[in-house]
């Protein structure tokens, strides 16, 4: 990020599961897993401990090796090879890197009774969820956790946004104004991480067009998709935001995570940042390590992005990206990585995401930590979801890096105005287009 049972083998409720077989037929007797934590992560000790219950329980040998981020590195060839690992997670970007047809289709297991639950896997997911990750046949990955961003603020230090947070653009840039009337420098930005600029054009253009808003421009080989009402309005309420003189002095020219720290430590006189969902443990784990206590400096907050205009099409819309389990078609043990998907979405297990990893977990009715309360309301009430970069690192990636973040920091830097900025962007999609 800048930054994841107590019943018997016989009541597991995997269609099709029985016991301990022979590895040719999709056995149940073990289990290979390769993960994208690393030893020591919280989301590591969650999953590990409901691996080691699992084992526990059903007799079937688990194999966990704990890979971190560069987990697709050595999966891909294995997929090649035709000898993967049983079970692997990740985002949506699994469905890319991996290659969906490489991937199971998870219809049955979604199908499947949760143990010790009524519900089934699908009914336990927000169904907005689905379409993030499916492919064009059906689900490939089964979410355990979700990483998005929000508007935060610290309780301590602005307790009046509790009570009245801004639902407006221009009630938001009068909190913005009475902030820094008050002597105050309304927003923190690390403006040396391109994708934390492109949060506030991504935020109001989802606003104003709702998901794919970007990417349909992005997508558009003539690059006369930049000029709709919808970018028009988003951007320049951007550079409304880029003008307004709102963010430190020199936020473009520090290096991450200084503006982040020095918002949490108070030390810049900050109240407001855009961040993902990781924003408390981030923060903490630094000032922890600064010896600091975090419980006497900030209570986390958070509001939703406020609406541009009456005419926005993305009321209710939600960044979050669902973190996973997905089984490689070509596993030798499936069964038993199905039983473990299920297994770990029941709440006992899946509640570790919250209270250990301290992460957003996928169902709406596990508890989430503390800090995420407010990100656990908009994720409820979600009505449909965006990705980073409106799912663009997966589609096209080179466009984000060579077309959307050079255009972003250029209109962070002040190097262009809203027109500009869409007349760069119109100007890049389209080379991009004739060399690509």
């Amino acid at each position: 990020m800048s930054g994841v049972l107590a019943l018997t083998l016989g009541t597991l409720g995997i269609a099709g599961c029985g016991g301990a077989k022979d590895a040719k037929s999709g056995a149940a007797s073990k289990l290979v897993y390769w993960s994208m934590w690393t030893e020591g992560e919280g989301q590591q000790k969650a999953i590990k401990a409901a691996l080691d219950d699992f084992s526990a329980e059903t007799g079937i040998q688990v194999d966990a090796q704990w890979v971190g981020r560069e987990v697709g590195k050595q999966v891909i060839p294995r997929l090649t090879a035709g000898n993967p690992p049983d079970l692997v997670d990740g985002g949506t970007d699994l469905l890319t890197s991996y290659g969906s047809t490489n991937l199971q289709n998870l219809t049955d297991v979604y199908k499947s009774k949760i143990p010790g639950e009524d519900l089934t896997v699908g009914d336990s997911l927000i169904k907005p969820m689905l379409k993030e990750v499916s492919g064009t046949d059906g689900p490939r990955l089964a979410p355990y956790s979700l990483v998005g961003s929000s508007v935060w603020y610290n309780q301590k230090v602005t307790p009046e946004l509790s009570e009245h947070p801004p639902k407006t653009w221009a009630e938001f840039i009068k909190v913005l104004d009475k902030l820094k009337a008050a002597g105050r420098t309304p927003v923190a930005l690390d403006g040396d991480i391109a994708d934390y600029d492109a949060y506030w054009v991504l935020w109001a253009l989802m606003r104003t067009g709702g998901p794919g808003t970007i990417a349909n421009a992005a997508k558009d080989s003539s690059g006369q998709g930049f000029e709709t009402p919808a970018w028009k309005r988003g951007t320049e309420a951007i550079q409304q935001l880029i003008k307004g003189g709102y963010f430190p002095k020199g936020f473009n020219g520090t290096k991450f995570p200084t503006q982040q720290s020095a918002w949490a430590d108070q030390t810049s006189k900050t109240n407001l940042i855009l961040m993902g969902s990781w924003l408390p443990t981030e923060a903490t784990t630094s000032l922890t390590s600064q010896g600091k206590d975090v419980s006497k400096l900030i209570q986390f907050r958070s509001f939703p992005f406020p609406a541009i205009s009456d005419q926005d099409k993305g009321a209710g819309v939600v960044d979050a990206g669902p973190i996973g389990f997905a089984v490689p078609r070509k596993a030798l043990h499936k069964e038993a990585a199905d039983k473990f998907i299920a297994y770990f979405l029941a709440k006992k297990q899946l509640s570790r995401i919250a209270t250990v990893a301290k992460s957003m977990p996928a169902r709406t009715d596990v508890t989430p930590p503390p800090d995420l309360a407010g990100y656990a309301k908009e994720f409820a009430n979600a009505t449909a979801f965006f990705g980073t970069n409106d799912g663009l690192y997966n589609s096209m990636p080179k466009w984000v890096t060579d077309v959307w973040q050079p255009a972003v920091v250029a209109f962070f830097e002040g190097k262009t105005d809203a027109a500009g900025f869409r007349a760069e962007l119109s100007k890049r999609t389209a080379d991009y287009h004739k060399n690509n």
